[in-house]
């Protein structure tokens, strides 16, 4: 007795659907492809020459980020609630804010280098 293969004819369109919808919104922005890692209050910003250093009280559900201070890279670190970059001049302690991180060192508080984030409206 011979077994044959099955084969099932998919429509490209159907296909074509599939695999858009699975592909992130925006390209490679880590802010348009996944939940942000923490969410929190602005505290404190000090806008250095290439860095904004932005104090960060997490949310509820977020405490491992307490007494976080993020880093963001001058040029596309931060963006406002419509994908505008900002510039340390355009946060304000206060301001409620996402930020996505790789990974982060094991400390108290801990340090997450080249972290991105987004100022909510």
């Amino acid at each position: 007795m011979r077994i044959r293969p099955a084969v099932v004819a998919v429509p490209t369109v159907v296909l074509a659907l599939a695999l858009a919808a699975c592909e992130p919104r925006g390209g490679d922005d880590v802010r348009d492809s996944r939940d942000p890692d923490a969410v929190g209050t602005v505290t404190r910003v000090e806008d250095a020459a290439d860095v904004i250093a932005v104090g960060f009280a997490p949310d509820p559900g977020y405490e491992y980020f307490e007494g976080t201070t993020f880093d963001f890279a001058e040029q596309g670190g931060l963006e406002g609630p419509d994908g505008e970059a900002l510039t340390g001049s355009d946060v304000a302690v206060g301001d409620r804010l996402e930020v996505w991180v790789e990974a982060c060192a094991e400390s108290f508080p801990v340090q997450c280098p080249d972290p991105v984030g987004r100022v909510l409206p």
